[in-house]
């Protein structure tokens, strides 16, 4: 049987590649709304681990679907 690449270190892996780059994004976004740079980090980091924590579920559910496996 051939093993699934999808394992649980790589799911890892998307979403801290992932969450590096919307984070770059989100913080130049966070700044422009603030305009103080302590609240764009603060908000900034927030985001990073909430989004991390919900992509890799997510990922995890969909490795669980089988809709366009082969």
């Amino acid at each position: 049987m051939k093993r699934d690449p999808s394992s649980r270190r790589r799911s890892v892996a998307k979403g801290l590649s992932f969450e590096v780059l919307s984070s770059l994004v989100g913080g130049w976004l966070a700044y422009e709304w603030f305009g103080n740079i302590t609240s764009c980090v603060l908000f900034t980091f927030v985001c990073f681990l909430v989004k991390l924590v919900l992509f890799y579920y997510h990922e995890r559910v969909w490795h669980q679907i089988p809709y366009g496996k082969r």
